[in-house]
Formats: C-alpha cells, structure tokens, sequence
C-alpha cells in the first residue's frame, strides 16, 4: 500500500517553526535556538530578551534535565506545558471500538467546553496575537483515563493542552505513525478565521474546527473598547482553568466561567473607562475656566 503524502502547504510548514515570543512564523534558518536548552526559537534577540522571565524557570540544558529526579522533571513539564503526570491504572479491558465509542461520547458531551476555551486561548483581539496564528496553529488537547471514575463525565481527565504549531503537530503525528490523520488533516482548510482543535488518548484522535465569524471584527475594536480586555483575562492561566472545568465533572461549567471572568473584567473596564472619560470632562472644564473670558465693550 502507498502512504498517503501530506498536502504542498503541510510539507511547506513541516520546514518552518515560530518565535515563542511573537510567534511569527519563519524558516527554521532564519530563527535562533537557545544556547543553553536547545528547545525553543525565536526571531531576534529582542523577543528573547523579552521572554526570558517566562522562559527561565523551564531552561535547563540537557545534562540539568538528565540530574533531575523523576517527580521534579514531571513538575517542570507540567509548568511548562500543562501536562499532568499519568496515573497508574488497570490495563484498559475495553476492545479498540469500545475504546473509540467512549471516547467519542466523553468528546460530544465536553465539545461546548473544549470549543469555549480553544477559542479564549487563542485570545483572538489581543493586539498581541499574530493575524495568521489560527492558520498556523492548532488547540491540542490530550486526555488520560481517570481511576474508578463514578461518572461517566469523570472517566477521563485532562493530561495536557498547548497550542501547537503546525510543523510541531506535522512532527508528532509521523512519531505516531499516523499519515492517515495528517491526510485527514489536510482536508481542513487552513484559514484565518478558524480555530483547528485536536483532541487525543493513546491512539484514538477526533478533530473539529470553529469558526470566528465575527474575526475581523474583534480585532478592529479591541483596541478601542475598553469591555474587550475581557477576552485577556479569559486566557489568562487557561490552562489551569481549563483543567479545573474538567475535574469538576460539570458540562457547563465554561458558562460560570465565562459569565463570572467575563462580567468583573466588563465590569473593571466600564469603571475604569467612566474614570478616565470624567477626567477628560474635567480636564475640559478647568482648561476653560482658565482661559481668559473675552469681554464686550
């Protein structure tokens, strides 16, 4: 049997990766590597001096990462990336289309919630958010099965989730030997206005899209309304978030989250917003009153 090839595009951005600053997407050449790890880009000495304070807790050379103990190397990846250590649990009994029906049912009943927070991760009108990042990245989301889970909501559980690159994604799926889901992968059309996401469990894979109808829009206004800044504070730590919407075995958890973040930032940004617009006001006023009056003989 031939293996099925991935499409010009995919072969294209196989050759490329990103600036983990600014995530601009560059030839491989064209980027610096870290001296000491050797793991992440980026596409000048200013975006690397700029991510230093994020980068520098996870920077270890590979004879460092060799020394560290098992449970402190967990540790590192998990702040690093959100992933959590696997638990020890029972062989799965289940036969592969078991395994694929319940994983597909645990994924429908938890889509809402996973397409929430692919989309506040993504952080869309932040003016520091690359235009093309949605064509370039994917929402990657990795589950394991939960131990003695009491519900079916509970039996799996969140191990990771990152938005990964497209030659990071193209990389992984040839590890695991699975041409099949990159030819699939190659149908979905690269665009700016849609968020690809990737949910994972051992071999089993499901893929869907959302898209951002109103793209253009947000970004054209979040630089001027001050209710916008919302979105920030959605994708902030949504990695922690996301993992506690899953622990709590609540399907509709994403709405609290969203109505409770969402409205105190609306909030602060409507106070602050009125703050600074009665400044102004009276700024005017006092700049009047100063001026002298002009008087008619």
């Amino acid at each position: 049997m031939t293996a099925v090839g991935v499409s010009r595009e995919l072969k294209s951005l196989s050759k490329k990766s990103y600036c983990h600053k600014c995530q601009v997407t560059k030839r491989v050449s064209e980027l610096k590597i870290c001296s000491r790890c050797q793991s992440v880009k980026y596409c000048s000495q200013a975006c690397q001096k700029a991510h230093w304070k994020i980068h520098k807790p996870h920077c270890k050379s590979l004879e460092e990462v060799k020394l560290e103990a098992v449970d402190e190397s967990w540790n590192n990846v998990f702040a690093s990336h959100g992933h959590k250590r696997t638990s020890v649990l029972e062989p799965v009994a289940e036969t592969l289309q078991q395994q694929s029906d319940r994983f597909q049912a645990w994924t429908d009943k938890w889509k809402p919630t996973i397409l929430s927070w692919a989309f506040w991760a993504m952080n869309i009108p932040s003016s520091s958010t690359p235009e093309d990042r949605l064509s370039k990245f994917t929402f990657v989301f990795e589950l394991q099965r939960r131990a003695n889970p009491p519900t079916p909501e509970h039996y799996f559980e969140m191990h990771g989730a990152e938005i990964m690159h497209a030659s990071d994604l193209i990389f992984l799926m040839n590890h695991m030997k699975r041409v099949e889901v990159l030819e699939q992968w190659r149908q979905i059309p690269r665009q700016k206005d849609t968020i690809q996401i990737m949910i994972m469990w051992k071999g089993h894979i499901i893929f869907f899209d959302r898209l951002v109808p109103n793209f253009k829009d947000l970004r054209q206004k979040a630089g001027d309304d001050p209710v916008l800044r919302g979105y920030d504070e959605l994708a902030k730590n949504w990695v922690e978030e996301l993992r506690k919407a899953i622990d709590s075995a609540d399907v509709e958890y994403y709405q609290q989250f969203y109505a409770r973040t969402w409205g105190q930032a609306a909030l602060d940004a409507s106070i602050t917003s009125g703050s600074i617009g009665m400044r102004r006001a009276m700024d005017e006023i006092r700049a009047q009153e100063a001026q002298p009056s002009s008087e008619v003989d």
